[in-house]
């Protein structure tokens, strides 16, 4: 049986330039401060907080943030990072979890997993849980960590079902870039080469503030020594290359498709 404070699971490495996100770091620790659930959308919850967001907008490095510094400041004794893919996922880290901590493993998974939720409901240590990338909602069915005074959740998931929105998870919206995050991203992520930065606000927007395109920009200017304005101008003559290869916008998942595709295209 293990000691606290105890940190289970692995989270994403911080990405290369990380730009911080205040106004959205904000409203995910104002959420989980009120004691709702935050679920983590492309846009804030018991202490329980959802993020959501269109891919490439940067949902499982808020998460992952939060979390760390919550950590570093001692605000939690369980610290726990469970990918959510599935619900087969999250049933397993559950029940692993409630054999390192009450140090009883159980040969069935659900048991594990429910006997793991009544700990939490009835312990006094500070935890935080974040469940990573929920693919369904209805994985979750039965799963919800309880709510309590001492627990947080953080969830992150591109769903925007009814089910995420239930009683005590408020939805934390995460955006694409705002301008005055943008050119910072990409003046520290060509650091070691500032003479390659010129033209980095025109880029920004022909790439829609989007973190993913950026990064993918980013690395292929670095790799072929490119400024954001010679970079912007393949960008623009591919786009418009590709165009007759892709399918009418309004066939496309998101409006950010043929943005990644054109910078995945340049690499």
């Amino acid at each position: 049986m293990v000691d606290l404070p105890y940190r289970a699971g692995v989270a994403p490495q911080q990405a290369a330039a990380f730009q911080d996100r205040p106004e959205t770091a904000h409203l995910l620790a104002q959420a989980l401060e009120c004691g709702d659930a935050a679920v983590l959308m492309a846009r804030p919850a018991e202490r329980t907080g959802v993020v959501s967001g269109l891919g490439g907008v940067g949902k499982t490095q808020v998460a992952p943030d939060y979390a760390e510094r919550v950590w570093a400041a001692g605000g939690v004794e369980l610290w726990v990072w469970v990918t959510a893919a599935s619900r087969e996922a999250v049933v397993s880290s559950y029940a692993r979890l409630a054999a390192d901590l009450t140090g009883v493993e159980d040969p069935d998974p659900e048991h594990g997993a429910q006997r793991l939720l009544e700990w939490l409901a009835t312990t006094a240590a500070r935890w935080l849980i974040v469940l990573d990338d929920v693919q369904n909602p209805a994985d979750l069915r039965m799963l919800w960590p309880p709510a309590t005074a001492s627990g947080r959740v953080v969830v992150t998931t591109r769903r925007r079902d009814a089910a995420l929105r239930g009683r005590g998870r408020h939805l934390v919206e995460v955006d694409v870039f705002t301008p005055s995050e943008a050119e910072p991203y990409l003046r520290a992520v060509l650091a070691d080469q500032p003479h390659l930065a010129a033209g980095g606000a025109e880029l920004a927007v022909e790439l829609r503030y989007l973190p993913l395109a950026l990064a993918q920009a980013g690395a292929c200017m670095l790799d072929r020594d490119l400024s954001c304005t010679d970079y912007r101008t393949r960008w623009t003559d591919r786009q418009r290359s590709l165009a007759s290869l892709l399918p009418e916008s309004d066939g496309l998942p998101d409006e950010h498709r043929a943005t990644v595709a054109t910078t995945w295209s340049l690499r």
